[in-house]
């Protein structure tokens, strides 16, 4: 099995906007029928009323929520964090990365770039792989307007490759864009982006050839760990 670092960025992202007793998304359910089971039990008076007040903040702290993108962003990565735990313990799975450069670097022949956010680094001695998740609909895909997945992906590995360079020079990282509805495809304005799905991404990874030594991943796997989001 193998070993995880970390949780899914947009689940933890999620869980702070929701009461502290969830420790993960599979919580929410159960913890919010306890707040609504404890406001109908509490009796009134002046303390019963302040907790009837807390109960019902918190409460709608879940229906504030509920819409909310980022459910199935976190539904998206969890299912991928699930299917690269099949691989074996060489391979480390590191969630919810954030990256900040100590200069602005060039991308697409401007220098516009210094940061980023990664949902999964995968570090094995098959390499470095730079995950990025998309639990898009149809419609969503064919109608975004905002930053293209494809460029996410490729100014994301780009950071991770500036910043893993002062960790062991030349070590190379590879761009996924994993689409879990398997509605997207390889664009060859990206060509450093591959194009994955849950189906196929273990078999990917396991089938590229050695370039890492355990040492090395150790090494890089106790960098990134500094870069945890949560």
């Amino acid at each position: 099995m193998a070993i995880l670092h970390g949780m899914a960025d947009s689940e933890s992202s999620l869980l702070d906007k929701l009461p502290n007793e969830v420790e993960n998304i599979e919580d929410m359910d159960r913890v919010k029928k306890e707040f609504e089971e404890k406001l109908t039990k509490e009796k009134s008076g002046f303390f019963g009323s302040l907790k009837k007040w807390n109960y019902k903040r918190q409460i709608s702290k879940f229906e504030n929520n509920k819409e909310n993108p980022l459910h199935a962003g976190a539904k998206g990565e969890n299912k991928v964090i699930d299917e690269l735990l099949k691989l074996d313990d060489s391979y480390h799975i590191l969630c919810g990365i954030d990256v900040t450069l100590s200069r602005w670097v060039t991308y697409n022949g401007k220098k516009n770039l210094k940061s980023a956010q990664m949902d999964i680094v995968v570090v094995c001695p098959k390499g470095v792989f730079m995950i990025e998740v998309k639990n898009w609909s149809d419609n969503y895909v064919k109608n975004n307007t905002n930053l293209s997945p494809y460029e996410q992906t490729e100014r994301a590995g780009r950071v991770l490759w500036i910043l893993l360079q002062d960790v062991i020079k030349g070590t190379r990282v590879t761009n996924i864009l994993l689409s879990i509805q398997g509605n997207m495809s390889y664009n060859q304005n990206y060509r450093s982006v591959f194009v994955s799905n849950l189906n196929k991404i273990n078999s990917f990874l396991e089938n590229r050839q050695d370039s890492l030594n355990e040492k090395d991943v150790n090494k890089i796997v106790k960098n990134l760990q500094r870069s945890f989001i949560w």
